[in-house]
Order: C-alpha cells, then sequence, then structure tokens
C-alpha cells in the first residue's frame, strides 16, 4: 500500500481559541463571596498608568466590564494571570 495516504489524514487540524474566554459563575458564589476577578484587584495591574504590568489588554478585566458581563450572561472574563496579595 505504499503511496496511498491513511484515511482521515486529510483533516483539517483544530483550531486554536483567539477570543477571550468567559467563564460562569455560580450566582451564590457571586453574592456570597468577595471574589477577586478585575485588574483593580490584581498585583500586576498599574494604578496610575490603568495598565496591566505584564502587557495585557485590560479592557476585558476591569471591574466595570466584569460586573456588567456577569449581570448580562453570569459569566466573566476571569484573567489566567490574575494575583492577589
Amino acid at each position: 500500500m505504499s503511496g496511498s495516504t491513511k484515511k482521515g489524514s486529510s483533516r483539517t487540524p483544530k483550531k486554536l481559541r483567539t477570543g477571550i474566554r468567559f467563564d460562569t459563575i455560580n450566582p451564590s458564589d457571586y453574592l456570597n463571596y468577595r471574589m477577586p476577578s478585575a485588574c483593580e484587584d490584581c498585583t500586576h495591574f498599574d494604578r496610575m498608568l490603568e495598565q496591566c504590568t505584564m502587557g495585557h489588554d485590560p479592557q476585558w478585566h476591569r471591574k466595570d466590564f466584569q460586573e456588567k458581563s456577569y449581570l448580562l450572561s453570569g459569566k466573566m472574563a476571569l484573567c489566567r494571570f490574575l494575583e492577589i496579595d
């Protein structure tokens, strides 16, 4: 069987997610706990410059956006680099 291709080898490779991932937040957790979920809660956020010191775009993770997103959808765009003191 030389020269033949294996069945299924011409499939398109899986695409990587390039968008922001929104995580579902349990309503009771949101109401009962103070969850750090925004740039303003993070060690890597420079309040004077309003920038992430790691170079990430803070627009999706700011407190105003997070609260609005949660109230509309029950989801938040949690930063994977969020670090608290």
